[in-house]
């Protein structure tokens, strides 16, 4: 249940929106603060269902109709957008207004949206937002941003909604956790690394895009640090082989995520225990290669696969700055 692992990781958080629900103050308006580590989307979609849920107490109950239909996306009065894979634009979110300008389509008089990596929205796309919180179109409407990066927020939107931060997991505890699960200790420990709380992991590990990725960034690890034009080679004709935009964006940001995680451990006397990731660190470390030009490289890289949606072009951009640095 949802709300049983949010009041063990995110008291204050729980006790704010059960107190708001018991006393049915609840603000038309949330911003969910913290790393993705922190349950953010997990307690919108509770907050969602404790809206509507005819069973709740003073949570939802997570288990009927209603609640399972929110819980998988799909409830027809909840609108999702996800800023995590590619921005957020002005037309999206204008579509929003125009579908809650109508009708309800549940028995519920109640609409939400949920805007996860809402600081990924481009700067059309937040004014828009913050001309349609300023004037919702009724009171049965309830947004909630998730936002890791606040300060990316016009002030304006953060000012007109109720900022619930989340406390960050320490990596140490998600990746003991991780492991406690049966995952593998190397993909628990980049994903740790990378914020994602133990349960986003292991739904991660599973996923087509998490394996290629993981495959493709241990060539790349191997390959980089010997040639560079034979890593770039081997990535165009043994990766991003699927047809499917937004698979291969997230494919790109694992592989970011990854590198920036594993220059970064270069400096560090110990990390984890799997040999593989020691040999690598141990192997850069003995080339004595530039890693912290290599790692501002990546975070421009991953930087700009937010604002890009040509994932080759990118790449190429990304292996010719490394290409100077190597």
């Amino acid at each position: 249940m949802i709300k049983e692992t949010l009041a063990k990781s995110q008291p204050i958080v729980f006790q704010t929106l059960k107190k708001a629900i018991e006393e049915d103050k609840l603000s038309h308006a949330y911003l969910f603060h913290g790393a993705s580590s922190t349950m953010k989307k997990e307690a919108a979609i509770l907050l969602a269902q404790s809206l509507v849920c005819t069973h709740r107490n003073p949570f939802a109950c997570e288990v009927c109709d209603t609640c399972v239909r929110i819980a998988n996306n799909q409830y027809a009065d909840i609108i999702y957008l996800d800023g995590s894979k590619t921005s957020i634009k002005k037309d999206q979110i204008i579509d929003l207004q125009q579908q809650f300008n109508k009708t309800g389509l549940e028995m519920f008089n109640q609409k939400i949206y949920i805007l996860n990596e809402a600081e990924n929205a481009t700067p059309e796309a937040l004014n828009s937002l913050l001309k349609f919180l300023e004037e919702p179109s009724g009171s049965s409407v309830t947004a909630v941003l998730l936002v890791e990066q606040i300060d990316r927020l016009l002030p304006t939107i953060v000012s007109r909604c109720q900022v619930i931060p989340f406390k960050a997991m320490l990596q140490q505890d998600s990746y003991k956790q991780a492991l406690s699960q049966g995952m593998d200790d190397l993909d628990a420990y980049l994903l740790s690394n990378c914020s994602y709380n133990p349960m986003q992991m292991k739904e991660i590990e599973e996923t087509n895009a998490y394996q290629e990725a993981i495959k493709l960034f241990r060539g790349f690890i191997q390959n980089l640090v010997y040639n560079v034009d034979m890593c770039l080679t081997r990535l165009q004709i043994e990766g991003f082989t699927s047809k499917n935009r937004e698979e291969q964006r997230e494919i790109l940001h694992y592989i970011f995520d990854f590198g920036i995680v594993f220059f970064k451990d270069i400096d560090k006397e110990k990390t984890n225990d799997n040999e593989w990731w020691q040999k690598q660190l141990n192997l850069y470390r003995e080339k004595k290669v530039n890693n912290q030009a290599i790692l501002q490289s990546l975070l421009a890289g991953k930087d700009r696969l937010n604002r890009s949606v040509n994932v080759p072009l990118l790449i190429d951009q990304v292996f010719y700055e490394l290409k100077e640095v190597l």
